[in-house]
């Protein structure tokens, strides 16, 4: 594996875990916050909080005033968690949320010739009627198969799967 492509994944992944521990970390201060907020009520507050998950909620809505601020970091720092998951591929929003972040058109790989035209609808799925879409991933690691990443790298702008140039992708990803 050249070395660009192995600091490339190092770099991404770094990033990635980076910004899912700052976020972890923020939803815990958040945690806690809303723990000392409840002791400060009473400890009887306090105690249910910390041992009787579901309390928590019931204390967050009777004590609004107190409790807002730490679950709000709370908050925070879940959204930074779903970032984090979303940047590495973990999670696939859903297209309607998606459209709204991203212009990009959908373009498929079936190949249209003369006869598949006029012959209308077929009653067998064919291989190559696979559908792509340019959604943002760069790195054959969050590549699916080989005909994705090939996609990927004809269409998509910005693509980091082909290290030496060569117009294939991925030639090292045991996966294809």
């Amino acid at each position: 594996m050249p070395m660009n492509k192995l600091l490339e994944r190092t770099k991404e992944y770094s990033v990635n875990e980076i910004i899912l521990y700052v976020g972890l970390g923020v939803f815990i201060i958040g945690g806690i916050g809303l723990l000392i907020a409840a002791f400060r009520t009473s400890i009887l507050w306090g105690l249910a909080v910390l041992l009787i998950a579901p309390v928590a909620i019931l204390y967050l809505l009777i004590h609004w005033q107190d409790a807002k601020g730490p679950f709000k970091t709370q908050v925070f720092g879940f959204l930074i968690i779903l970032l984090s998951a979303y940047l590495s591929g973990g999670i696939n929003m859903p297209s309607s949320i998606k459209s709204g972040f991203s212009s990009s058109p959908v373009v498929s790989n079936q190949q249209f010739t003369p006869s598949s035209l006029s012959s209308g609808f077929s009653s067998s799925p064919a291989t190559s009627n696979q559908q792509f879409k340019c959604d943002g991933r760069q790195h054959c690691s969050q590549m699916r198969s080989r005909a994705e990443a090939e996609f990927f790298l004809r269409n998509c702008p910005n693509t980091k799967m082909d290290g030496d140039n060569d117009g294939i992708p991925c030639e090292n990803d045991s996966r294809f």
